[in-house]
Protein backbone atom coordinates (compact mmCIF):
# COMPACT_ATOMS: atom_id res chain seq x y z
CA UNK A 1 0.00 0.00 0.00
CA UNK A 2 1.47 3.39 -1.00
CA UNK A 3 2.48 6.09 1.42
CA UNK A 4 -0.35 8.47 2.33
CA UNK A 5 0.28 12.01 1.15
CA UNK A 6 -0.23 15.03 3.39
CA UNK A 7 -2.66 17.63 2.11
CA UNK A 8 -0.97 20.64 0.61
CA UNK A 9 1.65 18.73 -1.39
CA UNK A 10 1.48 18.75 -5.20
CA UNK A 11 3.86 16.95 -7.53
CA UNK A 12 5.00 18.90 -10.58
CA UNK A 13 7.24 16.84 -12.76
CA UNK A 14 9.53 15.01 -10.36
CA UNK A 15 9.49 17.71 -7.66
CA UNK A 16 7.04 18.05 -4.79
CA UNK A 17 5.66 21.55 -4.19
CA UNK A 18 3.78 23.08 -1.26
CA UNK A 19 0.43 24.78 -1.88
CA UNK A 20 -1.28 25.09 1.49
CA UNK A 21 -2.94 27.71 3.68
CA UNK A 22 -1.33 27.75 7.13
CA UNK A 23 -2.44 30.11 9.89
CA UNK A 24 -4.42 32.19 7.41
CA UNK A 25 -1.44 32.59 5.06
CA UNK A 26 -1.15 30.72 1.79
CA UNK A 27 2.26 29.13 1.30
CA UNK A 28 3.40 28.19 -2.20
CA UNK A 29 6.95 26.97 -2.67
CA UNK A 30 9.09 24.12 -3.89
CA UNK A 31 10.32 21.49 -1.45
CA UNK A 32 13.18 20.75 -3.89
CA UNK A 33 12.58 17.08 -3.05
CA UNK A 34 11.62 14.18 -5.28
CA UNK A 35 10.99 11.86 -2.33
CA UNK A 36 7.55 12.19 -0.69
CA UNK A 37 8.81 11.60 2.85
CA UNK A 38 11.38 14.40 2.56
CA UNK A 39 8.74 16.69 1.06
CA UNK A 40 6.45 15.97 4.02
CA UNK A 41 9.26 16.72 6.47
CA UNK A 42 9.72 20.05 4.73
CA UNK A 43 6.00 20.85 5.02
CA UNK A 44 5.93 19.87 8.70
CA UNK A 45 8.89 22.21 9.29
CA UNK A 46 7.05 25.09 7.60
CA UNK A 47 3.93 24.45 9.66
CA UNK A 48 5.97 24.39 12.87
CA UNK A 49 7.62 27.69 11.94
CA UNK A 50 4.19 29.21 11.37
CA UNK A 51 2.92 27.89 14.71
CA UNK A 52 5.91 29.21 16.65
CA UNK A 53 5.48 32.60 15.04
CA UNK A 54 1.78 32.67 15.91
CA UNK A 55 2.20 31.41 19.50
CA UNK A 56 5.60 32.78 20.55
CA UNK A 57 5.98 35.73 18.20
CA UNK A 58 9.04 34.31 16.47
CA UNK A 59 9.77 35.72 12.99
CA UNK A 60 7.88 33.91 10.27
CA UNK A 61 9.89 33.25 7.09
CA UNK A 62 8.56 34.94 3.98
CA UNK A 63 9.12 33.82 0.42
CA UNK A 64 10.43 36.11 -2.30
CA UNK A 65 7.29 35.51 -4.36
CA UNK A 66 5.15 36.81 -1.48
CA UNK A 67 7.38 39.87 -1.13
CA UNK A 68 7.09 40.53 -4.86
CA UNK A 69 3.29 40.31 -4.72
CA UNK A 70 3.22 42.92 -1.96
CA UNK A 71 5.76 45.11 -3.77
CA UNK A 72 3.66 45.13 -6.95
CA UNK A 73 0.46 45.79 -5.01
CA UNK A 74 1.94 48.82 -3.23
CA UNK A 75 3.93 50.13 -6.20
CA UNK A 76 3.08 53.56 -7.57
CA UNK A 77 6.17 54.04 -9.79
CA UNK A 78 5.89 54.97 -13.46
CA UNK A 79 8.10 51.97 -14.23
CA UNK A 80 5.63 49.49 -12.71
CA UNK A 81 5.28 47.37 -15.86
CA UNK A 82 9.04 47.21 -16.37
CA UNK A 83 9.57 46.23 -12.72
CA UNK A 84 7.03 43.42 -13.09
CA UNK A 85 8.85 42.24 -16.20
CA UNK A 86 12.16 42.12 -14.29
CA UNK A 87 10.60 40.26 -11.35
CA UNK A 88 9.14 37.67 -13.72
CA UNK A 89 12.64 37.14 -15.15
CA UNK A 90 14.19 36.29 -11.75
CA UNK A 91 11.20 34.35 -10.39
CA UNK A 92 12.26 30.91 -11.77
CA UNK A 93 15.59 31.29 -9.96
CA UNK A 94 14.66 32.72 -6.54
CA UNK A 95 10.87 32.98 -6.44
CA UNK A 96 10.30 30.21 -3.91
CA UNK A 97 13.29 30.89 -1.73
CA UNK A 98 12.93 32.49 1.68
CA UNK A 99 14.03 36.12 1.72
CA UNK A 100 16.99 35.31 3.94
CA UNK A 101 18.22 32.84 1.30
CA UNK A 102 18.52 35.45 -1.42
CA UNK A 103 22.04 36.74 -2.02
CA UNK A 104 24.60 36.96 -4.81
CA UNK A 105 25.18 33.20 -4.68
CA UNK A 106 21.54 32.28 -5.29
CA UNK A 107 21.31 34.92 -8.03
CA UNK A 108 24.46 33.74 -9.79
CA UNK A 109 22.71 31.24 -12.06
CA UNK A 110 20.37 33.98 -13.27
CA UNK A 111 23.36 36.26 -13.93
CA UNK A 112 25.38 33.57 -15.71
CA UNK A 113 22.53 32.51 -17.98
CA UNK A 114 21.81 36.12 -18.93
CA UNK A 115 25.48 36.61 -19.77
CA UNK A 116 25.48 33.50 -21.99
CA UNK A 117 22.41 34.82 -23.81
CA UNK A 118 24.32 37.99 -24.67
CA UNK A 119 22.09 40.28 -22.61
CA UNK A 120 23.70 43.60 -21.68
CA UNK A 121 24.95 44.08 -18.13
CA UNK A 122 22.81 47.23 -17.85
CA UNK A 123 19.69 45.14 -18.44
CA UNK A 124 20.73 42.56 -15.84
CA UNK A 125 21.63 45.35 -13.42
CA UNK A 126 18.14 46.74 -13.72
CA UNK A 127 16.62 43.40 -12.71
CA UNK A 128 19.03 43.13 -9.77
CA UNK A 129 18.09 46.68 -8.75
CA UNK A 130 14.42 45.68 -8.49
CA UNK A 131 15.42 42.65 -6.38
CA UNK A 132 17.31 45.00 -4.06
CA UNK A 133 14.27 47.28 -3.78
CA UNK A 134 12.07 44.36 -2.74
CA UNK A 135 14.61 43.21 -0.14
CA UNK A 136 15.03 46.76 1.21
CA UNK A 137 11.29 47.11 1.74
CA UNK A 138 11.19 43.70 3.42
CA UNK A 139 13.96 44.77 5.82
CA UNK A 140 12.96 48.37 6.52
CA UNK A 141 9.19 48.70 6.11
CA UNK A 142 7.26 45.45 6.15
CA UNK A 143 6.45 43.84 9.51
CA UNK A 144 4.58 40.71 10.54
CA UNK A 145 1.78 40.63 13.13
CA UNK A 146 4.33 40.63 15.97
CA UNK A 147 6.33 43.59 14.65
CA UNK A 148 9.18 41.49 13.28
CA UNK A 149 10.71 42.63 9.97
CA UNK A 150 10.26 40.33 7.04
CA UNK A 151 14.04 40.35 6.57
CA UNK A 152 16.78 41.10 9.11
CA UNK A 153 19.33 42.59 6.71
CA UNK A 154 19.79 43.26 3.00
CA UNK A 155 22.69 41.36 1.41
CA UNK A 156 25.19 43.11 -0.84
CA UNK A 157 24.31 42.56 -4.52
CA UNK A 158 27.02 44.46 -6.42
CA UNK A 159 26.47 46.15 -9.75
CA UNK A 160 27.78 44.24 -12.76
CA UNK A 161 30.22 45.70 -15.27
CA UNK A 162 30.91 43.53 -18.30
CA UNK A 163 32.39 46.42 -20.31
CA UNK A 164 29.65 45.93 -22.89
CA UNK A 165 28.09 49.39 -22.90
CA UNK A 166 27.29 50.61 -26.39
CA UNK A 167 29.31 53.75 -27.28
CA UNK A 168 27.50 56.97 -28.09
CA UNK A 169 27.17 57.87 -31.77
CA UNK A 170 26.61 61.59 -32.40
CA UNK A 171 25.62 62.18 -36.02
CA UNK A 172 27.18 64.75 -38.31
CA UNK A 173 25.34 67.25 -40.51
CA UNK A 174 25.20 64.98 -43.55
CA UNK A 175 23.83 62.05 -41.59
CA UNK A 176 21.21 64.29 -39.99
CA UNK A 177 20.10 65.55 -43.37
CA UNK A 178 19.72 62.02 -44.73
CA UNK A 179 17.79 60.89 -41.65
CA UNK A 180 15.44 63.89 -41.84
CA UNK A 181 14.77 63.17 -45.50
CA UNK A 182 13.24 59.80 -44.64
CA UNK A 183 11.23 60.88 -41.58
CA UNK A 184 7.67 62.16 -41.78
CA UNK A 185 6.81 65.69 -40.61
CA UNK A 186 6.00 64.69 -37.02
CA UNK A 187 9.18 62.70 -36.51
CA UNK A 188 11.25 65.32 -38.29
CA UNK A 189 10.05 67.95 -35.83
CA UNK A 190 10.73 65.70 -32.83
CA UNK A 191 14.22 65.01 -34.16
CA UNK A 192 14.89 68.74 -34.51
CA UNK A 193 13.85 69.27 -30.89
CA UNK A 194 16.06 66.43 -29.65
CA UNK A 195 19.21 67.61 -31.43
CA UNK A 196 18.63 71.24 -30.42
CA UNK A 197 17.49 70.84 -26.79
CA UNK A 198 19.25 67.71 -25.51
CA UNK A 199 16.00 66.36 -24.11
CA UNK A 200 15.64 62.68 -23.42
CA UNK A 201 12.91 61.05 -25.48
CA UNK A 202 10.60 60.51 -22.50
CA UNK A 203 11.03 64.14 -21.44
CA UNK A 204 10.09 65.27 -24.94
CA UNK A 205 7.01 63.06 -25.12
CA UNK A 206 5.81 64.32 -21.72
CA UNK A 207 6.42 68.00 -22.56
CA UNK A 208 3.39 70.21 -21.86
CA UNK A 209 2.40 73.73 -22.88
CA UNK A 210 1.39 74.41 -19.27
CA UNK A 211 5.06 74.13 -18.28
CA UNK A 212 6.07 77.29 -20.17
CA UNK A 213 7.37 80.31 -18.27
CA UNK A 214 7.77 83.77 -19.77
CA UNK A 215 11.11 85.54 -19.37
CA UNK A 216 10.24 89.22 -20.05
CA UNK A 217 13.90 90.30 -19.97
CA UNK A 218 14.62 87.99 -22.92
CA UNK A 219 11.33 88.41 -24.73
CA UNK A 220 11.04 84.63 -24.80
CA UNK A 221 9.78 81.69 -22.78
CA UNK A 222 11.27 78.48 -21.44
CA UNK A 223 9.85 75.10 -20.44
CA UNK A 224 10.17 74.10 -16.78
CA UNK A 225 9.98 70.29 -16.62
CA UNK A 226 8.97 69.01 -13.15
CA UNK A 227 11.39 66.55 -11.59
CA UNK A 228 8.74 63.83 -11.66
CA UNK A 229 9.26 63.63 -15.42
CA UNK A 230 13.08 63.70 -15.54
CA UNK A 231 15.58 60.91 -15.12
CA UNK A 232 17.41 62.70 -12.29
CA UNK A 233 14.09 63.52 -10.54
CA UNK A 234 15.24 67.16 -10.51
CA UNK A 235 13.40 70.03 -12.18
CA UNK A 236 14.85 70.97 -15.56
CA UNK A 237 14.77 74.14 -17.66
CA UNK A 238 14.63 73.92 -21.48
CA UNK A 239 15.60 76.87 -23.66
CA UNK A 240 14.66 77.05 -27.34
CA UNK A 241 16.83 78.27 -30.20
CA UNK A 242 15.52 79.63 -33.50
CA UNK A 243 15.31 76.21 -35.13
CA UNK A 244 13.04 74.90 -32.38
CA UNK A 245 10.98 78.10 -32.17
CA UNK A 246 10.32 77.93 -35.92
CA UNK A 247 8.40 74.65 -35.36
CA UNK A 248 6.08 75.94 -32.61
CA UNK A 249 3.32 77.14 -34.93
CA UNK A 250 2.66 73.68 -36.30
CA UNK A 251 2.59 71.92 -32.94
CA UNK A 252 -0.41 73.35 -31.13
CA UNK A 253 -3.52 71.16 -31.10
CA UNK A 254 -6.56 72.97 -29.78
CA UNK A 255 -7.08 72.20 -26.11
CA UNK A 256 -4.31 69.56 -25.92
CA UNK A 257 -1.65 70.25 -23.29
CA UNK A 258 0.92 67.77 -24.61
CA UNK A 259 3.29 69.37 -27.11
CA UNK A 260 3.87 66.12 -29.02
CA UNK A 261 0.52 64.40 -28.56
CA UNK A 262 -0.57 61.73 -31.00
CA UNK A 263 -3.55 62.18 -33.32
CA UNK A 264 -5.93 61.22 -30.52
CA UNK A 265 -4.43 63.88 -28.23
CA UNK A 266 -2.79 61.29 -25.96
CA UNK A 267 0.84 60.78 -25.01
CA UNK A 268 2.94 58.84 -27.51
CA UNK A 269 4.48 55.65 -26.20
CA UNK A 270 7.88 56.05 -27.84
CA UNK A 271 9.83 57.52 -30.73
CA UNK A 272 11.68 54.33 -31.64
CA UNK A 273 8.88 52.96 -33.78
CA UNK A 274 8.86 51.02 -37.04
CA UNK A 275 8.90 54.36 -38.85
CA UNK A 276 12.11 55.39 -37.02
CA UNK A 277 13.78 52.05 -37.77
CA UNK A 278 12.81 52.22 -41.45
CA UNK A 279 14.01 55.82 -41.79
CA UNK A 280 17.43 55.15 -40.27
CA UNK A 281 17.88 52.09 -42.50
CA UNK A 282 17.02 54.07 -45.63
CA UNK A 283 19.27 56.93 -44.49
CA UNK A 284 22.18 54.54 -44.04
CA UNK A 285 21.59 53.02 -47.46
CA UNK A 286 21.50 56.45 -49.09
CA UNK A 287 24.67 57.44 -47.23
CA UNK A 288 26.44 54.50 -48.91
CA UNK A 289 25.07 55.48 -52.32
CA UNK A 290 26.15 59.12 -51.96
CA UNK A 291 29.59 58.54 -50.43
CA UNK A 292 30.56 55.14 -51.80
CA UNK A 293 31.52 54.16 -48.23
CA UNK A 294 29.96 51.73 -45.78
CA UNK A 295 27.64 53.42 -43.32
CA UNK A 296 28.98 53.31 -39.77
CA UNK A 297 27.29 50.64 -37.63
CA UNK A 298 26.28 53.36 -35.18
CA UNK A 299 24.43 55.27 -37.90
CA UNK A 300 22.68 52.22 -39.31
CA UNK A 301 21.60 51.34 -35.76
CA UNK A 302 21.09 54.91 -34.57
CA UNK A 303 19.31 55.22 -31.22
CA UNK A 304 16.99 58.08 -30.36
CA UNK A 305 19.27 58.79 -27.37
CA UNK A 306 22.16 59.38 -29.77
CA UNK A 307 20.45 62.65 -30.71
CA UNK A 308 21.09 63.84 -27.15
CA UNK A 309 24.76 62.91 -27.58
CA UNK A 310 24.69 64.87 -30.85
CA UNK A 311 23.43 67.93 -28.99
CA UNK A 312 26.19 67.62 -26.37
CA UNK A 313 28.92 67.13 -28.94
CA UNK A 314 27.81 70.07 -31.08
CA UNK A 315 27.77 72.33 -28.03
CA UNK A 316 31.36 71.39 -27.28
CA UNK A 317 32.47 71.85 -30.88
CA UNK A 318 30.85 75.28 -30.98
CA UNK A 319 32.94 76.36 -27.98
CA UNK A 320 30.31 76.16 -25.22
CA UNK A 321 31.94 75.73 -21.81
CA UNK A 322 31.56 72.62 -19.69
CA UNK A 323 29.44 74.28 -16.99
CA UNK A 324 26.92 75.61 -19.50
CA UNK A 325 26.81 72.21 -21.20
CA UNK A 326 26.03 70.60 -17.86
CA UNK A 327 23.18 73.03 -17.30
CA UNK A 328 21.72 72.40 -20.75
CA UNK A 329 21.99 68.63 -20.29
CA UNK A 330 20.53 68.80 -16.75
CA UNK A 331 23.69 67.33 -15.25
CA UNK A 332 23.63 69.88 -12.43
CA UNK A 333 21.08 69.94 -9.63
CA UNK A 334 19.46 73.41 -9.54
CA UNK A 335 15.95 74.60 -8.80
CA UNK A 336 14.89 75.94 -12.20
CA UNK A 337 12.58 78.57 -10.72
CA UNK A 338 15.22 80.08 -8.41
CA UNK A 339 18.51 78.68 -9.66
CA UNK A 340 18.80 80.69 -12.88
CA UNK A 341 18.75 84.45 -13.21
CA UNK A 342 17.63 86.12 -16.44
CA UNK A 343 21.30 86.68 -17.28
CA UNK A 344 22.11 83.01 -16.82
CA UNK A 345 19.13 81.98 -18.95
CA UNK A 346 20.40 84.38 -21.60
CA UNK A 347 23.74 82.56 -21.48
CA UNK A 348 21.96 79.22 -21.99
CA UNK A 349 19.95 80.67 -24.87
CA UNK A 350 23.09 82.07 -26.49
CA UNK A 351 24.68 78.63 -26.25
CA UNK A 352 21.85 76.80 -28.06
CA UNK A 353 21.66 79.55 -30.67
CA UNK A 354 25.16 78.52 -31.70
CA UNK A 355 23.62 75.32 -33.03
CA UNK A 356 21.67 77.26 -35.66
CA UNK A 357 23.24 76.58 -39.04
CA UNK A 358 26.20 74.33 -39.75
CA UNK A 359 29.10 76.47 -38.50
CA UNK A 360 28.90 74.90 -35.06
CA UNK A 361 29.94 71.55 -36.51
CA UNK A 362 33.30 72.93 -37.60
CA UNK A 363 36.06 72.39 -35.01
CA UNK A 364 36.47 75.47 -32.81
CA UNK A 365 38.65 76.34 -29.88
CA UNK A 366 36.60 75.56 -26.73
CA UNK A 367 36.33 78.13 -23.99
CA UNK A 368 38.51 77.86 -20.90
CA UNK A 369 35.85 75.86 -19.07
CA UNK A 370 35.10 73.63 -22.04
CA UNK A 371 38.23 71.49 -22.30
CA UNK A 372 36.58 68.33 -20.98
CA UNK A 373 34.96 66.28 -23.75
CA UNK A 374 31.47 65.46 -22.53
CA UNK A 375 30.84 62.74 -25.10
CA UNK A 376 33.05 61.17 -27.79
CA UNK A 377 32.62 62.57 -31.29
CA UNK A 378 32.27 60.00 -34.02
CA UNK A 379 31.70 62.36 -36.91
CA UNK A 380 32.82 61.25 -40.36
CA UNK A 381 35.44 63.45 -41.97
CA UNK A 382 34.02 64.63 -45.29
CA UNK A 383 35.36 66.55 -48.24
CA UNK A 384 34.19 70.09 -49.05
CA UNK A 385 32.28 68.78 -52.06
CA UNK A 386 30.47 66.18 -50.00
CA UNK A 387 29.82 68.73 -47.23
CA UNK A 388 28.16 71.00 -49.79
CA UNK A 389 25.95 68.14 -50.96
CA UNK A 390 24.89 67.42 -47.38
CA UNK A 391 23.90 71.04 -46.81
CA UNK A 392 21.79 71.03 -49.98
CA UNK A 393 20.15 67.82 -48.79
CA UNK A 394 19.28 69.27 -45.38
CA UNK A 395 17.84 72.52 -46.68
CA UNK A 396 15.85 70.73 -49.39
CA UNK A 397 14.20 68.39 -46.86
CA UNK A 398 13.42 71.11 -44.33
CA UNK A 399 15.81 69.57 -41.83
CA UNK A 400 17.54 72.80 -40.89
CA UNK A 401 17.29 76.50 -41.50
CA UNK A 402 19.86 77.92 -43.93
CA UNK A 403 23.17 78.72 -42.21
CA UNK A 404 23.07 81.95 -40.23
CA UNK A 405 25.90 83.86 -38.63
CA UNK A 406 26.87 82.67 -35.16
CA UNK A 407 25.77 84.93 -32.32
Amino acid sequence: MGQKKMSGLVKRGNIWHVDKRVGGRRIQCSTEATDLSKAQEFLIHLMEQERRGRVYGEPVPHLFVDACARYVKEMTKKSRDRDIQDLKAVMPYIGYLELKQIHLGTLQRFIDERYELGIKSSTVNRALCVVRLVLKKAASIWRDDHGNPWLIGVPAIPKLDWNDARPAYPIDEMQQGLLMKHLNDEFRTMTLWLVNTGLRSNELLNLRWSWTRDIPELGAFVFDIPGHYTKSKKDRVVVLNRIVRSTLGGLEQGGVDLVFANQQGDKRDKIRTTHWLTARERAANEFEEVTGQDAHWGFRNLRVHDLRHTFATRLRRSGVGIEVRKDLLAHRNLDVTTGYSAGELAELLEAVERLVGSECLQPTEPSKNGKVLQFPYNGVEVSQERRAKSLICMVATGGLEPPTPAL
